[in-house]
């Protein structure tokens, strides 16, 4: 019976080539294809001449990464800041006056109408003309499709910062930045609004 095929294995073989062959880092670990740990799991099925190919791009990369942690930091917290320049969660076509009025200035709107329509749920009155206001709003089916893909708009975005720098932090052994924190607290919220616009469609009223 033939034994089963690491085809992991067999797509990093091909990067260590390349790592024996040109003497640096492939382009693969650096743009987030690979990782060190995608290495260390794949190691035992590697021969014993990329064994000693991996431990060496290992020491490598760590010691790259450890050398110039303040440019890497300096990357992240570009593209942290461009991402909270163009969320389209904060787009002005979602700033709604009577919304706005009731939170902090810098708030992002898209966060305060889910606020101000969860807090319309629980206390939904008819006489109250910002709750019919909100529930026609809410429901209306443009509106909820476009702030529900809004909101996943930003979500890949955080994923694609968070998949790109989290291997090279984590293997590299460099402290995450804070704002490696923040954005992945911003995931957990779009996530929670994404479960709420689709569930808060169909809200009905009697």
């Amino acid at each position: 019976m033939k034994g089963v095929i690491n085809f992991n294995a067999i797509r990093l073989t091909t990067e260590l080539n390349k790592f024996q062959r040109h003497k640096t880092i492939p382009t693969s670990f650096l743009d987030g294809t690979f990782t060190i740990n995608d290495l260390k799991k794949n190691y035992e099925d590697l021969s014993t001449k990329h064994k000693k190919l991996a431990d060496k791009l290992i020491l490598q990369y760590t010691t790259d990464i450890s050398d110039n942690k303040d440019e890497l930091h300096n990357s992240f917290v570009n593209d942290y800041e461009a991402f909270l320049n163009n969320q389209c969660t904060r787009n002005e076509s979602w700033q709604f006056p009577a919304v706005m009025a009731k939170f902090r200035s810098n708030i992002n709107p898209v966060r305060a109408l889910i606020y101000d329509t969860k807090d319309a749920v629980k206390f939904f009155n008819h006489t109250d003309d910002h709750h019919m206001w909100l529930n026609d709003l809410i429901t209306d089916k443009e509106i909820n499709n476009r702030l529900l893909e809004c909101i996943i708009s930003d979500r890949t975005h955080i994923d694609k910062i968070l998949n790109h720098y989290h291997p090279i932090f984590s293997s590299s052994g460099v402290q995450l930045p804070i704002e490696f924190l923040h954005l992945k607290q911003l995931r957990q919220d779009l996530l929670e609004y994404a479960n709420f616009v689709t569930s808060i469609k169909n809200w009905k009223i009697d």
